[in-house]
């Protein structure tokens, strides 16, 4: 079954050219020009995934995705000229899945589209499984286990392996991890909060195998490969 994508951007060229690369990859392509049009076609189909720019005539797009997340369970990516990383930090604080800036390489969009649905898929069958080493985690029931032995997670560990699960294998800013403003005690909390989740999955915290410390950016989940 094919997925659906709303594209929301004011460029009518690159919302031609996006449309023609992601209907040859085999996805349902709807298109909008600013976000109130996007308003009106949102409650009609079930997207899979929104690419959503910022800047447009009816105003900053990120103020849509508010009214996304409070009616509909789509995951987001930005993709805009807005590229700074206060710009980046703004869209993950008011509930992005992921932000790519102009201009990107169509296939890296399309990877992050991939990654995003994998994720999404895995959220909705019980079944399945993000694993790394011994570990497993299941998105369902969010429970994480050793083996066959259930480990304890706190609600803010739970939260905190989340977001790592959403971008696994992939760095995680240390801006994203944060639950609060993004000064540098806040940014502080967010080490003390992943040492202590390491001390509860890896052998030897000082050396992790699992959550990476990416220097000068913030971390990432390293996780098996399916």
């Amino acid at each position: 079954m094919q997925k659906s994508i709303l594209i929301v951007d004011d460029d009518e060229r690159l919302r031609e050219l996006l449309k023609d690369y992601l209907s040859e990859k085999n996805f349902d392509i709807y298109v909008s020009e600013d976000f109130n049009e996007a308003k009106e076609i949102l409650p009609l189909i079930k997207f899979d995934i929104i690419i959503l720019d910022r800047m447009m005539p009816s105003g900053d797009g990120i103020e849509l995705i508010d009214f996304i997340k409070n009616n509909f369970d789509s995951p987001v990516i930005m993709l805009t000229a807005m590229g700074s990383d206060k710009n980046k930090i703004d869209g993950f604080k008011y509930g992005a899945n992921d932000y790519l800036s102009k201009p990107f390489e169509p296939e890296e969009l399309y990877l992050r589209i991939q990654n995003l649905l994998d994720l999404y898929n895995n959220k909705n069958d019980d079944t399945s499984l993000i694993k790394f080493g011994k570990f497993s985690f299941n998105l369902s029931t969010a429970e994480l286990k050793e083996n066959n032995k259930i480990v304890y997670l706190t609600e803010s560990e739970n939260e905190l392996l989340l977001r790592l699960i959403s971008k696994k294998n992939s760095i995680v800013l240390r801006e994203e991890l944060a639950e609060q403003d993004f000064d540098e005690s806040e940014l502080r909390k967010v080490d003390v909060r992943i040492t202590r989740l390491r001390q509860k999955i890896e052998t030897n915290a000082k050396q992790p195998q699992f959550i990476k410390t990416i220097r000068g950016k913030g971390y990432k989940l390293i996780c098996n490969e399916i």
